[in-house]
């Protein structure tokens, strides 16, 4: 748990659009691999989170080589996420790899939390402001989602 909210206090702080300088981007990169795999050339953009709710401790993360990841996206790995190589994922997408499972008559903290691996397959591109849900196990090689897309 103290790793977790470690990574978003890093997060946080290397968030600000200074950090997409050429020079700093490589910087934040370089402290994010100490949290997860990171390929050569993978890009990620300023007011991006990746995040493992819940306090999972095996939540695994890696990001392929020749990734971009835009600005302002949330990214939830907490079921485990792969995105291999040359993957594109435009701003404000929202990734998740952890659902509830709904049970009436019982408050929202007895509530089960189920969580789902995915994978997003080489040179796919998730469109602008998408939302890829939990049940979502697989992003195809190719595939494109369209901007605003809503993908179950």
């Amino acid at each position: 748990m103290a790793r977790e909210y470690l990574l978003r206090v890093i997060q946080h702080l290397l968030g600000s659009f200074i950090f997409d300088a050429p020079g700093l981007a490589s910087f934040k990169s370089m402290v994010l691999r100490a949290f997860f795999p990171i390929g050569e050339h993978t890009y990620i953009s300023y007011n991006t989170l990746f995040v493992a709710p819940h306090g999972k401790r095996n939540a695994t993360l890696r990001l392929g080589s020749h990734v971009g990841v835009e600005h302002s996206c949330f990214i939830d790995y907490s079921g485990g996420l792969v995105i291999e190589d040359h993957v594109w994922i435009s701003e404000g997408v929202f990734i998740g790899t952890h659902g509830h499972r709904v049970m009436s008559r019982r408050l929202k903290k007895e509530q089960e939390t189920a969580f789902s691996p995915l994978l997003i397959c080489e040179d796919a591109w998730i469109g602008a402001g998408s939302i890829i849900l939990d049940k979502v196990r697989r992003i195809g090689r190719g595939a494109v989602v369209g901007a605003g897309s809503v993908v179950t």
